[in-house]
Order: structure tokens, then C-alpha cells, then sequence
């Protein structure tokens, strides 16, 4: 029955919808769409990729145009769709499509559409999935140890659950559609009839030599009417086990709750790391197949290459109940790095918190803790870390008390730590117990293929945050992204894109959003790349470096820029748009 609640789109997506190539024409997608009686079209190219989506809307709009019905449907698609995965929960699914203002949803699964969400699909599951839930959540409130009762704006009582039943020794029969003064004169009850307002926490008596803790709460609809009543009576001899048996029952939800995320994360995790570069696919397939178990692992790469979002995805497929503890080596002093990780008692040291502080190994037991530039601990630091990872007991600073610790360490590195293990920098044994197993990431200017699929996520991600509209993206853009080196990887790239997109001229990016010093290098590369011997390409190159030089010197002067350059403003402004320059 939980299950049911929470069930997925592709319990109720439409697997028999209707597919199109681009090239089709009009007339023949509208054909198709009448003999299948759909309201639209999933249109794919020869791969089977999603290219757009076709309406009953977007015919309608077509008609009002004067357009022949022979041309391709192609350029009359909604490009810009969204898709979801199989599992993405109907609740979800349904809040985006309200929130988009969107009235289907194509699921998309290993890069195929594999059926489609629509409002009515919602709709009619809704009616027998809300059935459901009111058996269940009757259910739940028969089984409640609190005597529950219900009554309608008028007193008549409208529900009696179990509990009740036993603590009044009144059978839910005999009282429903019966009024609640008929058996309890004194009923708070008809107070918050009268008065409209809710009685919390009131000790109070029913009936002769029945004490209760009793709350009293009005409902009203939404023209604000009073339509019931609900009282909640518990006897006061139970209150002390209540109180325990809440918290026990408060800690069962969230660790429910907890695994239920962590469930979720499992599934989707690894799927916003993004890539068809063979290295970084490998480097996903290695960490996901050790992500269940409990080995060490060494991540390595260049700075921003994406160290702990590979480590947090390998902690949310674990299955691990813990947190995940990020711990920058690099970024505590070393005087402060053991308390930091093992944590300390009262008195340790001067300024200590009188009652002592949890340490991250702690903080991360039963879950990961991510050890970011290991490169940079301290050689000391490194033995003790050592003796934790051989023995699983740490000991607070000032302590002689063992604390047992189940806790994944992955560790992640922008350094040779073989060179540094030479230079008597790294420890050997600390090394090989770290590097249980060892995942490379590649650096983004190895994966030049990946570079343009970054660029169009960060892209929209960004726009979304800021809430700007992109409008287009010229493929220039591309061409020079994907020509510079990009030092700082994807951190770096992530950061450019941002500032292009709000930096952008009404919705439209181009190449002056790029950032001149990566300008300058994108360029040069795209034009040697393209002919680096091309004499008509090196003028071209030249008159373009000097027109910018020149504008620069004049302060966007046109006029004294022609002056300088010795050529005609017309003949000027011919070269402004030639070399598309603003």
C-alpha cells in the first residue's frame, strides 16, 4: 500500500504514442494524429532521438497562418522539451507540468523515448490512487491509539475510530449520525462548536472517572465555514509511555524518510554527471560498480575536474545510512586538523567547548567521509589517519576512550602522490590503504566532445536561476569554447557560462559574451584549425584585430576609427558587419 503512493510514471505513461521524422510534412503528422485520435506527436530523428513534440495546438496556430501543409513539420516543433526518467514519481511529474505549464511529459530512458505523460493519464489514476489512500489512511487511523472522533458542524458525529470505541466502551454504530451531547453532555466538542476556536493539550472528563488529555480542533473549508470537529482523547496514565513511544516512532519515520532519499538518490545520482568522453564514462562504470561496497577509494584529477560530485554519487548509491562529511585538508590548519576529524572532550585544549565536540569521523559513521586534498595533509596527520583506517577506533583529543566508527573514506587529490611518496612526502602505507581503488578523471580539454553538451546544461541551468530567458545560441559560441584549454575544467567552464548568461543581450548569446581572454585564444585556435596557410583568412584575421584594436583606441568613435584606419566610414561599417563586430 506505501508503494502505491508513490508510484512512478511508468505505472501510467502511454507507451502506444505517435512518432514523426522532422522531414515529414504537415498534412501527413496531422493524418496520423486523426486516425490515432492523439492530441500529439513525439517527433524523433533516424536514431530515435527526441527532436520536439507536435500538438493539436500547434496545428491549430499552423491553420491561422498561410502555410502549405507540404512543408516539413520541422521547423513548427516545440524544440525546447522537457523530458523525465521512468521512475520520476507521478506527484513530481505532475508539479513540474504545472509549474512549466506544460500538458505532457516525454519519458526518456537510456536516450530513448520509451512513452508519454499527459494530464489525462494524471487524471484518470487519480480517482483510483485517491481511493487508495483514504482506505489506507482510515487504516492507519483505526490503528492509532488516541480515541479519534468526528463530528459535523452541526455535532453529529461522523467517525468513532477503535480506540474510541475501547476507551468509552461505545460502539462506533451506536454513535455515528448520533449527536455528541446525546453521550457526553460536557463535550468539548460543542465549545469549539461555539467559540471557533481550537482547545490544545486540556485536561478534561467525558464521563464520570475518565481523565483525559483531550484536543479539540475546528476545520474549516475554504470560504472559511466551520464543517467538523476533530478530538483527540488519550488517558493521562499514558502520557509518560506515549512520550516515548512518539519519539521512537519519530525516529522510525526519519530514518524511513532517510532511506526512502537515499533510495531516490541511488537511482538518480550518477545521471547528472555528464559525458560520452570513453574516460569519464569508465570512470563513472568503475564507481559504480565499488559504490556498494565498503573499500577505500582514491579519486584523482586536475582541480574542478568534478572530485566530489563523483564522491557524493558514490556515497548516494552506497546504500549507507550516514552522512556524507566533506573535510578540505587543505583549508584547516594543521594544528586544528586532528580535532577537526576525531573531535575532543572538555579541557582538551584552551578554548575548547566545555562540553567537548563531535569529530568528522563521527559525523560520517555508518555513512562517507570525503577526504578532499589528501595531498595537503600533514605527514603526522597521515599516521594517525592511518591507524583509524587499520583499527576503525578513533579517540577524541584529551580522551583515552576508544569510539568504534564505521565510516567510508574516499579520498580525492590534484597531486602525484606516487612523486610525493618518493620525495618522503606522502606515506606508502597510507597510500595503498586509500587506494583500494583508484578512479582518474580525465580534464575537459580531453574531452572535447563533451564540451558543447556542458555548455547547453550549464545554460539552462543558469537560466533557470536567474531567470532568464535564452532566446539563441550562436554556433560560433561553440566552436571557440571548445578550442580553449580550460584550466580550471569544469568548475571554470561552469562559472564562464554563467557569466555569458547574465551578461547576455536580450536572450541572445554570442561570441562578445565570451570573456576576452578566452576570446582571444578560441579564435585564434578555430582560425589556424581551419586553414592555418588560407592568405584570404590571415587578411581577414588581420583586418579584424586591427578594426577592435582601433575602436578600442577611439572609444567606439566610428568616425575617427575610419580616420585612422584610412578607409571610408561606409567602407568601415561594411567591415563591422562582415566580421559581425557591435
Amino acid at each position: 500500500m506505501i508503494a502505491d503512493l508513490f508510484f512512478k510514471v511508468k505505472d501510467i505513461m502511454t507507451v502506444d504514442f505517435l512518432k514523426a521524422l522532422p522531414t515529414e510534412s504537415i498534412n501527413s503528422v496531422m493524418n496520423k494524429m486523426i486516425r490515432a485520435f492523439k492530441d500529439e506527436v513525439i517527433v524523433m530523428d533516424e536514431n530515435e532521438h527526441i527532436v520536439g513534440l507536435f500538438t493539436k495546438y500547434d496545428l491549430s496556430k499552423i491553420k491561422k497562418l498561410d502555410v502549405s501543409f507540404d512543408e516539413p513539420i520541422e521547423k513548427y516543433i516545440i524544440k525546447d522539451v522537457l523530458v523525465i526518467g521512468p521512475d520520476f514519481s507521478v506527484k513530481d511529474a505532475r508539479d513540474l507540468m504545472i509549474k512549466k505549464n506544460i500538458g505532457r511529459l516525454p519519458i526518456v530512458e537510456n536516450g530513448k523515448v520509451i512513452g508519454i505523460l499527459t494530464a489525462n493519464n494524471i487524471r484518470d489514476t487519480f480517482y483510483i490512487k485517491m481511493n487508495e489512500l483514504f482506505d489506507f489512511q482510515n487504516n492507519i487511523i483505526d490503528n492509532i491509539h488516541e480515541a479519534i472522533c468526528i463530528s459535523d458542524s452541526k455535532g453529529n458525529v461522523i467517525y468513532w475510530n477503535k480506540s474510541a470505541e475501547n476507551l468509552y466502551n461505545i460502539k462506533s454504530e451506536e454513535i455515528i449520525g448520533k449527536d455528541i451531547a446525546d453521550f457526553f453532555p460536557n463535550a468539548m466538542t460543542l465549545k469549539v462548536l461555539k467559540e471557533k476556536k481550537p482547545i490544545e493539550n486540556m485536561q478534561h472528563e467525558p464521563v464520570k472517572g475518565k481523565s483525559v488529555i483531550l484536543s479539540a480542533i475546528p476545520i474549516f473549508n475554504s470560504s472559511n465555514e466551520l464543517i467538523a470537529v476533530v478530538t483527540t482523547d488519550r488517558d493521562i496514565t499514558e502520557v509518560v509511555n506515549l512520550s516515548k513511544q512518539l519519539e521512537s516512532e519519530k525516529e522510525k519515520v526519519e530514518f524511513l524518510e532517510d532511506a526512502y532519499k537515499k533510495e531516490i538518490s541511488k537511482k538518480y545520482s550518477f545521471s547528472n554527471i555528464y559525458g560520452k568522453n570513453k574516460k569519464i564514462i569508465d570512470a563513472i562504470a568503475l564507481a559504480q560498480r565499488v559504490s556498494h561496497t565498503s573499500a577505500s577509494i582514491l579519486i584523482t584529477g586536475e582541480s574542478g575536474t568534478g572530485k566530489e560530485v563523483f564522491a557524493k554519487a558514490i556515497h548516494e548509491a552506497s546504500g549507507r545510512t550516514g552522512n556524507f562529511v566533506a573535510v578540505n585538508c587543505s583549508a584547516i590548519p594543521e594544528q586544528l586538523l586532528e580535532s577537526e576529524l576525531f573531535g575532543y572532550v572538555e579541557g582538551a585544549f584552551t578554548g575548547a567547548a566545555k562540553k567537548g565536540k563531535m569529530g568528522k569521523f563521527e559525523l560520517a559513521n555508518n555513512g562517507t567521509l570525503f577526504l578532499d586534498e589528501i595531498g595537503d595533509m600533514p605527514f603526522e596527520m597521515q599516521a594517525k589517519l592511518l591507524r583509524v583506517l587499520q583499527d576503525g577506533i578513533i579517540y577524541r583529543l584529551g580522551s583515552e576512550k576508544g569510539i568504534p566508527t564505521n565510516t567510508r573514506i574516499i579520498a580525492a587529490t590534484n597531486k602525484d602522490l606516487k612523486k610525493m611518496m618518493k620525495e618522503n612526502k606522502f606515506r606508502d602505507d597510507l597510500f595503498y590503504r586509500l587506494a583500494v581503488v583508484q578512479i582518474e578523471l580525465p580534464p575537459l580539454r580531453e574531452r572535447k566532445e563533451d564540451i558543447k553538451d556542458l555548455i547547453n546544461l550549464f545554460i539552462n541551468q543558469m537560466a533557470d536561476e536567474e531567470d532568464i530567458k535564452i532566446n539563441s545560441i550562436d554556433n560560433s559560441v561553440y566552436d571557440v569554447l571548445e578550442n580553449y584549454n580550460w584550466e580550471g575544467n569544469i568548475r571554470e567552464l561552469k562559472n564562464v557560462i554563467q557569466r555569458m548568461v547574465i551578461l547576455c543581450n536580450n536572450g541572445n548569446i554570442t561570441i562578445n559574451c565570451i570573456p576576452e581572454y578566452i576570446l582571444n585564444v578560441g579564435i585564434q585556435k578555430v582560425e589556424v584549425e581551419e586553414n592555418e596557410y588560407d592568405l584570404q583568412k590571415i587578411v581577414e584575421k588581420v583586418e579584424k584585430e586591427t578594426i577592435i584594436k582601433i575602436l578600442k583606441l577611439t572609444n567606439g568613435n566610428k568616425q575617427k576609427a575610419a580616420k585612422m584606419l584610412n578607409i571610408k566610414r561606409t567602407t568601415l561599417y561594411y567591415k563591422l558587419n562582415q566580421y559581425n563586430l557591435s
